[in-house]
């Protein structure tokens, strides 16, 4: 789950994460931040690789988050289907959530000064966005495929 997870972050998760200045308070839209995008490529851009560690830095919580998930479904889950688990969770539900709590532009930021939902949420170590992503989607997991037999 971490190999697969790795590439949809990069191709859209992190994108939906932080997206741009011009977003709106639920997703990130800004092209800049999705995969393959000119502006990767060019020297000034990425000469210092501050734009790539940011990037393995979130992906490292992204892939926690879907690893979590991995202990509630242990030995009731098809591979497949726990696949295809991790690639929703690192590619559409952790990054709605993150940019929800950590983008400038998310509407329970506490780094959103013009629309924080009553004064925005305050995240310490990513105790909530991890956590509570990988918790509850663990938690949905384990609900749907009932109990261990045997």
């Amino acid at each position: 789950d971490a190999c697969l997870g790795a590439i949809v972050w990069f191709l859209i998760g992190f994108g939906f994460a932080y997206g741009d200045s011009a977003d709106g308070g639920f997703i990130g839209t800004g092209a800049s931040s999705f995969a393959i995008h000119p502006a990767d490529w060019e020297s000034s851009y990425t000469s210092e690789g501050y734009d790539w560690a940011g990037w393995f830095f979130q992906w490292t919580f992204a892939a926690a988050a879907a690893t979590i998930v991995s202990g509630g479904v242990a030995e009731r889950c098809a591979l497949g289907a726990y696949l295809v688990y991790s690639v929703v969770i690192t590619g559409f539900i952790y990054p709605v959530v993150v940019h929800w709590i950590w983008d400038t532009e998310g509407f329970m930021s506490a780094f959103n000064s013009a629309n924080a939902l009553y004064g925005g949420c305050i995240d310490f170590a990513g105790s909530g966005v991890v956590h509570m992503t990988g918790g509850v989607a663990a938690l949905m997991g384990a609900i749907f495929l009932g109990p261990r037999i045997g």
